[in-house]
């Protein structure tokens, strides 16, 4: 399991307010009307790849999840920066699979959605295999990786 979302590759570090409870890092978030973020919540629509971070300056992990109404850390990976993303419980995702965001702050195969559609908004591009089909386990980090594709 990654210890950091940011793996490598060129990013911004941004902080905003967390305006919902129940932010982990590596969730894909979105910016809201007052200034904050909450958690992504259209599968396959279009965002920016803005993921929360762990609050290391605080002592927090990947594991600490963010309380409302105060500072998320972010990153804002540049083009062909790697970070390690929540994966969808029940998901195989090999290298190379489009992932695109389900709705709920975790990432999602686009092949695995049944409706599929040309409207779907690729985030990132899978780095390494994970098999989350028999698993017990709740939402797994990836590592993914911003690329040219992504948005198409």
């Amino acid at each position: 399991m990654a210890n950091r979302i940011h793996s490598k590759g060129p990013y911004t570090h941004e902080e905003y307010n967390g305006d919902e409870a129940g932010i982990y890092p590596g969730m894909l978030l979105k910016m809201v009307v007052s200034g904050g973020v909450e958690i992504h919540d259209v599968q396959g629509g279009r965002c920016e790849a803005l993921f929360a971070e762990e609050d290391a300056l605080q002592g927090k992990t990947v594991d600490d999840v963010y309380t409302v109404d105060n500072p998320v850390m972010c990153i804002l990976p540049g083009l062909g920066c790697e970070v390690c993303a929540l994966i969808q419980d029940g998901q195989v995702v090999a290298i190379g699979d489009h992932l695109i965001s389900a709705g709920d702050g975790t990432l999602i195969r686009l092949a695995g959605i049944a409706s599929g559609g040309e409207n779907d908004y690729v985030i990132a591009i899978a780095m390494e295999a994970l098999d989350l089909s028999s698993s017990a386990d709740d939402n797994v980090l990836c590592r993914v990786r911003i690329g040219v594709l992504c948005g198409a």
